[in-house]
């Protein structure tokens, strides 16, 4: 493989169709990828995966075999992963020149938060993985919605501190004016806490005020990278970000495209 795209994020913010859409993407731009499903529990995906790990896990085997609702055998499930890890290197080998993108369970805490993930991400991809952070552009249009996702990204990033790309889906539904907001505070965090303080009030002002401080010291203040997956815009900006990572800004992939 080319790079690992490891695409996480909290419910309903989109991981799936960002998944599918930024496929779609990346054929239309005649570059090669596979989607691998790592959700055992998915019942609808909006995409065709190459690889999936139903074919390995049963939910309603793990029900039946550990008397276990449909809630445990998620986390169940989410722990077997790393059992088959062997079994989807052994069919990622016949994606040599590809790009890979691995969508998770849609529950943030079944892949990000389970102690056998790191691990599993280091199987899989090597030193050719990175993450994405999807989060919801609707929840983070107000500052406080902000600094939530971003207190969700630090605690990801810590989980696996490999390159990670914070992906602001949705912004189809909010519209240029406000993602030029968000991005604002990305880029000044003084301006962040004062808006803050404008929705809030003084609510424990001293305990955000020294959140935010932490985000202005460390590497959780990054690029933000909105996207559309319905609209299919800000995908090239994925792309140069993976490139830069995985082959130092050289497209290895040309050679293919122009014959």
């Amino acid at each position: 493989m080319i790079g690992s795209l490891f695409v996480t994020g909290p419910a309903g913010t989109g991981k799936s169709t960002f998944c599918g859409a930024f496929k779609e993407w990346l054929t239309r731009s005649d570059y090669d990828s596979i989607i691998v499903n790592l959700d055992p529990g998915a019942e609808y995906l909006p995409y065709e995966p190459e690889i999936d790990i139903r074919e390995f896990i049963s939910l309603n085997d793990i029900m039946s075999e550990y008397s276990l609702g449909p809630n445990g055998a998620q986390v169940v499930a989410s722990d077997l992963l790393i059992d088959n890890a062997e079994k989807i290197r052994s069919k990622l080998d016949l994606y040599e020149d590809y790009y890979v993108i691995f969508d998770t369970p849609g529950q943030i805490e079944l892949f990000s938060f389970r102690p056998s993930s790191p691990m599993l991400v280091e199987r899989l991809a090597g030193k050719k993985g990175m993450l994405a952070f999807i989060a919801d552009s609707v929840v983070a249009q107000t500052p406080s919605g902000f600094i939530s996702e971003k207190m969700l990204f630090g605690s990801v990033y810590s989980r696996f501190y490999i390159p990670m790309l914070f992906v602001l889906n949705k912004i189809d539904l909010i519209g240029d004016e406000v993602v030029d907001k968000i991005k604002s505070w990305e880029d000044d965090p003084d301006l962040l806490y004062g808006d803050f303080l404008d929705e809030k009030g003084e609510m424990v002002k001293d305990y955000f005020l020294n959140i935010i401080n932490a985000f202005k010291e460390s590497d959780i203040i990054t690029k933000i990278s909105p996207v559309s997956s319905k609209d299919m815009s800000g995908f090239d900006d994925i792309y140069s970000d993976m490139s830069n990572y995985f082959q130092g800004g050289e497209d290895t992939d040309t050679e293919y495209r122009d014959e």
